[in-house]
């Protein structure tokens, strides 16, 4: 009878370690830890009508890619921004979810730079005047040499401009 009785409380134990393991199990898989990639858009592909594969380059050089489904958010600055909007070149921040059974990384958010690559490139160039370090003065670069004036004659009238010199020919070959 003692022996009856301890085995249906070690299986009334078991039992209900494992509905609570079960449910934690659940719990877990419903919240994925969030992670954060930043780097530049290597490409997208629209192929898939479930989920767009998006391929980002981190500042290591290494691909990763990420998998963005409709409930995905993608904004740039505080507009949403269509898939389409996301063109290769362009800095991204994504924050995504890694799913351990399928090993697939799947976006919650998908941040573009504010500032697209063709109006960066459309600004204007900066001084070429470069930052020294502490205690140096700033020098500007030499200026590109011009052509010099040619020098007047003795009649007072200025001399043709001469030619730059050529390069002599290839000394003649014998047999």
């Amino acid at each position: 009878m003692r022996i009856t009785c301890g085995r249906m409380a070690l299986g009334l134990i078991l039992i209900g370690g494992t509905l609570v393991s079960t449910s934690a199990a659940e719990e877990s898989a419903k919240a994925l830890p969030v992670l954060q990639i930043k780097g530049e858009v290597v490409s997208v592909d629209t192929n898939d009508p479930a989920a767009a594969l998006l391929k980002v380059k981190d500042r290591y050089g290494f691909e990763t890619p990420i998998y963005i489904t409709p409930e995905a958010k993608i904004t740039q600055g505080d507009a949403a921004v269509q898939i389409a909007g996301i063109t290769s070149g362009t800095s991204v921040e994504v924050e995504d979810n890694f799913d351990v059974n399928t090993a697939k990384r799947h976006a919650v958010s998908v941040k573009l730079a504010a500032v697209p690559q063709a109006a960066a490139a459309a600004m204007p160039a900066a001084s070429p005047v470069e930052a020294a370090p502490a205690g140096e003065a700033l020098v500007p670069p030499p200026p590109t040499p011009t052509a010099e004036p040619a020098a007047p004659t003795p009649s007072g009238a200025p001399a043709e401009p001469q030619a730059p010199p050529s390069q002599p020919d290839a000394p003649p070959t014998t047999q």
